[in-house]
């Protein structure tokens, strides 16, 4: 979906705060490895339409 520019629905849950839904297209994506086999993400989003916001 990164490479392809799509707008597929996310749900982006905040802790104590709240969730939030809709529409987003991903516009960074970076991950890295450490020696031991661990990897770290990092994602940026954009909203692409209509978000919906629900309280915690």
């Amino acid at each position: 979906m990164f490479f392809d520019g799509e707008t597929p629905a996310f749900q982006v849950v905040i802790p104590d705060f709240g969730t939030v839904e809709g529409p987003f297209q991903v516009t960074a994506l970076e991950y890295a490895g450490s020696h031991n086999g661990e990897a770290t993400y990092e994602l940026s989003l954009a909203s692409a339409g209509a978000l919906t916001f629900t309280a915690a």
